[in-house]
């Protein structure tokens, strides 16, 4: 496997480094825990609630509460969240927690759009540098925030900077490794294991101001070894940088431990003429080609968003132990991406549009069984735990071929879009991710009113993908970038000569 796979030192430490990206990305879950709402209870004598409290939603019991009750009672909680500390357990306040995950989440949207644009005009390096330093401050910063107004702030910038992480650094850890090892870092070095990292710092400070502080950290390391590494020999092609490309693979050579060797008939190298062009999200539509990746890609990229992130933040919501349901699912999560790589190395056939459709058809019979059991009528609560447990090991299920889906979309989006544009590409693919992902608090709120919406919406949403992705999903399992490049630019001269031809015809 280490053959096919040809990993040297360098490359190793491209994974390590993504894996402690992912570790801050993970911010993006963050709301599970600092928005987690305790029970409530009331402490008068004679107070009842008007049916069994299983039966009733939180906006109920806050609406019971308000209304009859003069004493509340907080009841003992697994994490001492945001909400105990700002008193947002109901009404417009309780509403209010829902919205700073959406301004986290419009942060990571402004990021994306912002950040994939730096990215291809000043370089993968400063602007990962810059990005993670910035995401890291205002992250301990959050930690300690007086009002929930300046957390919600402090968290729109972290949410910038993890879209910098999921742009920018991917893109440039990318351009670094092989073909064949692109499935190998998704599968070993995953969105899983940053999940049980991320659970368990929660788990071990059990509080939202130290949780935010010592999550941030977690990234920390990467920052001196982005001072050492070179920026993209790829990046550097594109821009007609050649004398800075060779010292980049230089470099790259030294720490991979291996001696360099020069290419040779660099095509490229022939024009001397560096290219200082600005791309911008317009790139992305000037040729159809492109525009069909970017509106074909894009919009799974939207819908898995929603389906991911909808189910992600809804999962406090649900009934059981609340750090086993998260452990587990982060487990199932990093067990299922081994998968992939076992399918993508013995089975040649299970290409990208295959990686995309089958998770898709299991999520949404995963949840599709979830708003059965929950619509399920009961009469009283002598069934609710084993039917709680029941929805808890399904939602798992669906979580794991949810991240699934997630793969195919990063794997199609850096393989599909020229090194040029391919932040723009990867940063408005992103951008359309973050739009979908505003709805995920939206949606985890309403499970206080109804609990089977977000269910319905994730199972809509997801059967919309799964008829993009199987008449209109390209395959691009295995392309070269290198060569991906020069291909569009040997179009792009082909369109040249033809646009002469009819000029000079025309004249």
């Amino acid at each position: 496997m280490s053959s096919f796979l040809n990993i040297n030192r360098f490359h190793i430490l491209c994974f390590i480094l993504w894996q402690f990206g992912l570790f801050y990305a993970c911010q993006l879950i963050f709301p599970i825990f600092y928005n987690f709402h305790p029970g409530l209870s009331c402490e008068d004598s004679g107070f009842q609630f008007s049916k069994p409290k299983c039966k009733l939603s939180k906006v109920e019991i806050c609406s019971e509460l308000t209304a009859n009750c003069s004493n509340w009672l907080i009841e003992p909680a697994p994490f001492h969240s945001m909400v105990q500390d700002f008193k947002m357990f109901c009404g417009s306040k309780a509403y209010d927690a829902a919205w700073i995950a959406t301004i986290q989440f419009i942060g990571a949207l402004v990021g994306a759009l912002v950040y994939g644009h730096l990215g291809d005009y000043f370089g993968r390096k400063p602007v990962s540098f810059v990005g993670i330093s910035i995401g890291i401050i205002f992250g301990v910063a959050s930690g300690f925030a007086p009002t929930w107004q300046l957390f919600a702030t402090f968290l729109f910038i972290c949410g910038t900077s993890v879209a910098c992480i999921m742009v920018v650094f991917y893109a440039y850890i990318l351009e670094f490794i092989e073909p064949q090892q692109r499935v190998f870092i998704r599968s070993f070095f995953n969105w899983g294991y940053a999940r049980l990292v991320f659970t368990l710092v929660c788990f071990i400070c059990g509080y939202w101001r130290s949780t935010a502080i010592a999550t941030s950290l977690l990234a920390l390391p990467i920052l001196p070894v982005l001072l050492v590494l070179p920026e993209s020999p790829k990046w550097y092609a594109t821009k007609k940088r050649f004398r800075e490309m060779k010292e980049a693979e230089r470099k790259v050579a030294w720490l991979s431990g291996i001696p360099y060797v020069e290419k040779e008939d660099r095509k490229e190298e022939k024009s001397e003429e560096k290219d200082t062009k600005l791309y911008t999200i317009r790139d992305l539509f000037t040729t159809w080609p492109i525009a069909y990746s970017t509106i074909v890609v894009g919009s799974l990229w939207f819908s898995t968003s929603v389906s991911s992130f909808g189910a992600d933040l809804n999962s406090g919501n649900l009934a059981g132990n609340f750090y086993l349901s998260q452990f587990v699912s982060a487990a199932a999560i990093a067990l299922s991406k081994i998968s992939i790589f076992l399918l993508d190395m013995f089975v040649p056939s299970f290409n990208r549009q295959r990686l995309h459709q089958v998770p898709q058809i299991i999520m949404i019979a995963c949840y599709t069984a979830i708003m059965a059991l929950m619509i399920t009528p009961d009469t009283d609560c002598s069934s609710e735990g084993s039917r709680n447990l029941a929805i808890i090991i399904i939602n798992i299920i669906g979580a794991s071929f949810i991240e699934l889906t997630w793969d195919a979309c990063y794997l199609v989006a850096a393989e599909i879009f020229p090194t040029r544009i391919r932040t723009i590409g990867i940063g408005t693919c992103s951008l359309l991710a973050r739009t979908g992902a505003l709805l995920a608090p939206q949606m985890a709120y309403l499970s206080d009113i109804y609990r089977p919406i977000p269910y319905a919406i994730v199972c809509s949403i997801g059967t919309i993908s799964l008829l993009i992705s199987c008449f209109f999903l390209p395959d691009t399992k295995g392309v070269d970038l290198a060569a991906l490049d020069e291909t569009i630019q040997e179009e792009k001269r082909e369109d040249d000569d033809i646009q002469i031809t009819v000029d000079e015809n025309l004249a």
